[in-house]
């Protein structure tokens, strides 16, 4: 692949017929366009000027390819061109990918904390559940299965909080006093699901489940934290969910911490370092890591 200063010089020489003239027309000394010519002929083969007095002139050869190079560099001009604008249009905006009690949580007081600190920047909120695959936002708050991450060199990740799951049962339920309970006291009472597909909450919880020796079958799906909450309250039988899941608490439902092995899930933000505005993005994931850390200092609460 020849580089775009090679492929600029040799037009320049062309043009002006000059190694001189064309180091002053791009802002270089004429030895280095001298090294960008001897290097194009070499990794080419061919033969492209040749010396007529004292000017420099193309062989047949060089001008053959003079239309070609002229496409290369105004195809490169306008890529420039556009990158330049789009990197513009992010100025002005921040996008934030988020999972559902991620944004339960945090991020109404997220936005109102940037929107106050930013008024210029729109804020744009895009709901991701499920794994990281590639970075889609500027930033995106995601569930991994440790608090370490193996990420592309061209991503940059902040941890957030820990997040235990805890078990939810109905407040009548003799299991509703107890300081813990573990996997294994819930193995006999009716499971209700509260996750989709094969999404890092359920693997978590079923790798827990396998350590702890425990089969999971679920008597009812629900398919979504509040959903299972309120079934929960009804007595339809227990959930086990990450302790952010459990805002808002319905009325009826005891949250019990687990025993070991606990199910925990990490939370991480991941952001892009080729944001125009690193700033903006450091501010806004230092008042995520404020909120999350607020949130580690909760201990569930009953509510009867």
């Amino acid at each position: 692949m020849h580089s775009v200063s090679h492929l600029q010089s040799f037009k320049s020489v062309a043009v002006t017929g000059s190694v001189r003239s064309a180091a002053q027309h791009l802002g270089l000394s004429p030895s280095a366009v001298s090294h960008h010519l001897k290097l194009l002929e070499k990794q080419t083969g061919l033969t492209l000027f040749t010396r007529r007095g004292r000017r420099l002139g193309l062989t047949d050869t060089g001008s053959a390819i003079l239309a070609d190079i002229d496409a290369v560099l105004e195809s490169t001009s306008r890529l420039q061109q556009r990158i330049s604008e789009l990197q513009e249009s992010r100025v002005d905006r921040l996008s934030i990918a988020y999972f559902a009690s991620a944004g339960t949580r945090w991020l109404p007081e997220l936005v109102a904390y940037l929107e106050h600190r930013y008024p210029h920047t729109a804020v744009q909120l895009n709901l991701a559940e499920g794994p990281w695959t590639e970075l889609e936002s500027d930033i995106q708050v995601m569930i991994a299965e440790s608090p370490e991450l193996s990420l592309p060199s061209g991503v940059d990740s902040s941890f957030l909080i820990e997040d235990p799951y805890v078990a939810a049962v109905p407040e009548d339920h003799p299991m509703a006093a107890a300081d813990s309970i573990s996997l294994s006291d819930l193995a006999q009472l009716p499971w209700i699901d509260n996750d989709t597909g094969g999404g890092p909450c359920r693997t978590i919880l079923f790798d827990a489940c396998a350590r702890a020796g425990v089969p999971v079958h679920f008597k009812h799906e629900a398919h979504s934290f509040p959903t299972a909450l309120h079934m929960v309250s009804r007595g339809l039988g227990v959930t086990v969910l990450p302790r952010l899941g459990i805002d808002p608490l319905p009325a009826g439902v005891a949250v019990v911490p687990l025993a070991d092995p606990v199910p925990t899930r990490y939370i991480h933000a991941i952001s892009d370092p080729g944001h125009p505005q690193q700033a903006l993005l450091a501010d806004a994931i230092a008042a995520l890591r404020d909120l999350a850390s607020d949130d580690a200092e909760l201990v569930p609460e009953s509510r009867r």
